[in-house]
C-alpha cells in the first residue's frame, strides 16, 4: 500500500511537471522570435558602429571595435554566455598590442559563437540555454565585419 501511494505521488509529480512545461514552452517561442528580431536591430546598429571605426587603424581601431562589442554584449545581457563571449572579446582587443592579437580575441570569441550555433542547430527548441537562439547568426556576422575590418586596416 505504501509503494503504491509512493509512485501515485511521483506519478502526479510527473504530470504536473509535464502539463506545466506544455504550458510554458510555447508561450516563450514568440519572446525567442523577438529576441532574434531584437538582435538583427542590434547587429545592424553594430555594423553600423565598425563602418564608423573603419576610418581608424591600430590600437585605436582596436579600441573602437572594442567599444562596439561592449555596446553589443549590453543588449545580450540576458543571455549570459554570449554577452560574456563578447566582453571577453572587447576586452582582449583592448590589451592587443598588434594585429595578431587583436585578431586571436575575435576569433576566440567567434569560435564559441559558433559552438553555440551548433547547439541551436541541434537544438528541438532552436535555442542554447544562456547563448540563445537564431539571433547568434546576426552576432556571427558582426564578428566576422570585425575580423575583416582588422585585416584589412589593424
Amino acid at each position: 500500500m505504501t509503494d503504491r501511494f509512493v509512485l501515485g505521488s511521483w506519478s502526479r509529480a510527473a504530470l504536473l511537471c509535464l502539463a506545466l512545461s506544455c504550458c510554458v514552452w510555447p508561450a516563450s517561442r514568440p519572446a525567442a522570435a523577438a529576441m532574434g528580431a531584437d538582435a538583427a536591430a542590434s547587429a545592424a546598429d553594430a555594423n553600423q558602429g565598425l563602418n564608423a571605426c573603419s576610418s581608424n587603424a591600430g590600437k585605436v581601431l582596436y579600441e573602437c571595435v572594442a567599444n562596439v562589442l561592449d555596446r553589443l554584449a549590453s543588449h545580450w545581457t540576458p543571455r549570459e554566455e554570449t554577452a560574456r563571449a563578447l566582453r571577453a572579446a572587447a576586452a582582449g582587443l583592448r590589451v592587443a598590442v598588434n594585429k595578431v592579437q587583436a585578431l586571436s580575441a575575435i576569433a576566440q570569441c567567434r569560435s564559441a559563437i559558433a559552438g553555440a550555433l551548433r547547439l541551436v542547430k541541434t537544438s528541438a527548441e532552436g535555442f542554447a540555454p544562456g547563448w540563445g537562439g537564431a539571433g547568434l547568426n546576426s552576432v556571427a556576422s558582426v564578428l566576422a565585419h570585425a575580423t575583416q575590418l582588422i585585416q584589412t586596416k589593424g
